[in-house]
């Protein structure tokens, strides 16, 4: 028990309409629930854990510790907080990984003012020597940055602007001797196969004694959050003294910004246009309140992505402003795993896939149960063409998080492009069984697929339903476009043309390419394929599964084997 309640000293923590406050008082919408002290060692365990699995016997040893206990102590404990929580069927907060453990699955937000203390080193960070395709000044300068957010810590980094030029021995000498820093860090870059690798060494400077060395690859398209996430764990696990978890820099500084993070969370769940653009405004909000910690970046930069691929918002600028936020996460805290995730599936966009499976890499090390890296990797998959282990990544994430609402719809998308429509149809009711009869994206991709299979009054039923939501924008009002052409046949083109004529062409391109092939032909379409592929619009590659243009993608393939 008692290491639960020092996890809770300094910390509190938000989750649903509860909240455990930092004495192990649970509140219910403003009314304290009662919990005992097992059950509250035992909640406190799991929700430190972040959504990891939490094994049985760490349960048992840490809940029980000076007790000879067995697995059905912990089984009736567990039984009794799914009470207090008031858990039902449909809406769990504790999972059950049989053979493993435990695992809290809903979001959580910590609460943490972390009192800065005396510095227990400083650290001169000198300038790299590297190849000349990496910006030495740049480099600098970003890991300075980064690791200078540590100071609340215990470790102190000296500014850029005194150790950007001690490039050789007497000039290092002599800033060592003047400013005395406990540590220094210096390296090089050697050629590695398609990128580089990095020499590190961290030396004490009293004395120039070698603390370790090492090698680290680094990615030729993005070398800085690959090395920060390194550097900030070497400099943790090799200096004495120092103070910071990673965890410590996802926490969020007041009560009032964790409430507007998980009610923003909240909306980029539900997954329908109009909780799209509240959980934009929530999480810009939350951003304002709390701009040091890297939690509602990552999921501010999910909602613009989202937002995006379903033609809801300006898709050139969607784009800068998620990789804006994932920079400004990577920055705050270079180890967030779901920041590097986002930055993966960026990476991905770019056709950058070796960067991005890097990136996937590291942020599977850090947390290899992640729901959101799951769901962040299946679309990687998608997008450099691996249908069926896109399908498998979001099999895993389902199973985590049955809930996910829109992995469930990105796995109909892809069952209807491998060009199994029965099954499609299929998964797409049962979906609508699990979700609610009204969510409209669901509505509308089922009454797309209908519409294609030829059950149209099934498939304008859905349609009508969708549009009394007045949720009808972006991708969901172009495939009403494409049930209506379905229906109608030739007689639905004025009406094609005059809505092809409306979109907003900012927020949605490549969407329009099936309706475009209905109205203009092919040789029109494909030549506005190419040129969206010539631009580098990074959501052209989302469509080239598609069975409605699977007599266009491979023309287009083939010009671009031959322009290449």
């Amino acid at each position: 028990m008692a290491s639960s309640q020092i996890g809770l000293t300094n910390r509190q923590f938000v989750f649903g309409d509860f909240v455990l406050h930092q004495d192990g008082t649970l509140v219910h919408r403003k009314q304290q629930v009662h919990i005992p002290p097992k059950e509250l060692a035992v909640l406190t365990l799991l929700l430190e854990a972040a959504g990891e699995v939490v094994s049985k016997d760490t349960l048992l040893d840490k809940a029980w510790p000076d007790g000879d206990v067995n697995e059905e102590s912990l089984t009736r404990c567990i039984y009794a907080l799914r009470r207090l929580l008031m858990e039902s069927k449909n809406y769990r907060y504790i999972d059950t990984v049989y053979g493993k453990g435990y695992r809290f699955c809903r979001p959580v937000a910590t609460v943490s003012r972390p009192t800065p203390q005396a510095a227990q080193c400083s650290i001169a960070i000198l300038p790299f020597r590297t190849h000349s395709q990496l910006d030495a000044v740049n480099l600098h300068h970003a890991l300075v940055q980064c690791l200078s957010s540590y100071s609340p810590f215990g470790l102190i980094v000296l500014p850029a602007t005194i150790t950007q030029n001690c490039r050789d021995v007497a000039d290092i000498v002599a800033m060592i001797d003047q400013l005395r820093p406990d540590y220094y860090l210096a390296g090089q870059t050697l050629p590695h196969g398609d990128g580089w690798k990095l020499r590190v060494e961290l030396v004490r400077a009293d004395g120039h004694h070698l603390v370790h060395h090492e090698s680290i690859e680094l990615s030729p398209e993005q070398p800085v959050p690959l090395l920060q996430n390194r550097l900030a764990s070497l400099l943790s696990q090799r200096i004495p003294g120092l103070r910071w978890h990673q965890d410590q820099l996802s926490e969020l500084g007041s009560l009032d910004s964790a409430i507007i993070y998980l009610n923003g969370r909240h909306e980029l769940q539900r997954h329908t246009p109009s909780s799209l653009r509240q959980a934009l405004v929530l999480l810009r909000q939350c951003v304002g309140a709390s701009p040091c910690h890297a939690l509602p970046y990552c999921s501010l930069a999910e909602c613009y992505l989202t937002l995006a691929h379903l033609g809801l918002f300006d898709q050139k600028r969607a784009l800068t402003q998620a990789q804006h936020a994932v920079d400004k996460a990577i920055e705050l805290d270079p180890g967030h795993p779901q920041a590097m995730g986002l930055l993966a599936l960026l990476s991905s966009m770019r056709a950058q896939y070796a960067v991005a499976e890097a990136l996937f890499k590291q942020a599977w090390l850090l947390t290899p149960d992640s729901v959101d890296l799951h769901y962040y990797h299946a679309w990687h998959l998608f997008l450099s063409d691996r249908l069926t282990q896109a399908q498998q990544a979001l099999d895993i994430c389902l199973e985590r998080d049955p809930s996910r609402i829109a992995a469930s719809i990105l796995k109909l998308w892809l069952t209807y492009f491998e060009g199994r429509m029965d099954d499609a149809i299929d998964l797409g009711k049962r979906q609508l069984c699990q979700y609610g009869q009204d969510h409209p994206i669901l509505q509308s991709v089922l009454a797309l697929l209908l519409a294609l299979k030829g059950q149209h009054n099934q498939a304008d039923a859905l349609v009508q339903a969708v549009r009394a939501s007045g949720e009808e924008a972006g991708l969901i009002a172009i495939n009403n476009c494409y049930v209506d052409y379905c229906r109608r046949g030739e007689s639905a083109l004025p009406t094609v043309r005059a809505f092809l004529t409306n979109m907003d062409s900012r927020q949605i391109r490549a969407g329009l390419l099936p309706l475009m092939l209905a109205v203009h032909g092919m040789e029109s379409t494909l030549e506005y394929w190419r040129q969206l592929e010539e631009e580098g619009y990074v959501w052209s590659r989302a469509w080239r599964h598609d069975p409605r243009l699977s007599q266009l993608a491979p023309k287009l393939m083939r010009l671009q084997a031959e322009a290449a």
